[in-house]
């Protein structure tokens, strides 16, 4: 999908504007959760060499969506960090939104990639898709978060992912600060 990051950007910005945080434990259960998503994208953007090759080593071992995967976990801490415990029905909405938003954003993103991938590299692919699953890890592939040989400073720095992690940090900030002042 072309406009994955700007769609993602407006469904964000929907959820700021709706949500009513006001729980200081699910901010910092939901900022765990956001930096558990991150480093796992930090991890990923170190290994994949983008459109050159298959990459199915440290994170992509586990999990074939390694970067989705850390922005799924991301997008879980951001909700949590803007639930209200004395608003059911708006948290449970926020939450419907997100899932149905990112969700399909996703699902559209990957069967696009999954097709690139196919034609691209043809039973190669297939393979790694036999072995790897989409979004939730297998175990056996863990130990490729460890496989130090999979990770590259040039490709990480290549791929820019400090942008995400930028916006990771501006956002837990907005949503501390709709805690603390009541906005």
């Amino acid at each position: 999908m072309k406009k994955r990051i700007l769609i993602s950007q407006i469904a964000t910005l929907l959820l700021l504007l709706a949500a009513r945080p006001e729980s200081w434990p699910l901010f910092w259960a939901g900022l765990a959760v956001m930096l558990l998503g991150q480093a796992v994208r930090l991890a990923a953007s170190a290994a994949i060499v983008k459109s050159k090759t298959l990459t199915t080593t440290g994170p992509y071992a586990a999990v074939r969506n390694p970067l989705y995967l850390g922005t799924m976990l991301m997008t879980a801490g951001l909700v949590t960090m803007l639930s209200a415990p004395s608003r059911p029905l708006l948290t449970a909405g926020v939450w419907v939104f997100a899932v149905a938003a990112f969700g399909w954003i996703y699902y559209v993103t990957i069967k696009a990639e999954e097709a690139f991938l196919l034609e691209t590299y043809g039973r190669e692919f297939e393979a790694y898709k036999a072995a790897a699953p989409a979004l939730l890890p297998c175990p056996r592939g863990l130990a490729g978060f460890f496989d130090t040989a999979a990770y590259s400073k040039e490709v990480f720095l290549r791929n820019k992912e400090w942008r995400g992690l930028s916006a990771a940090f501006l956002l837990a900030i907005f949503v501390a600060a709709r805690i603390k002042y009541g906005f």
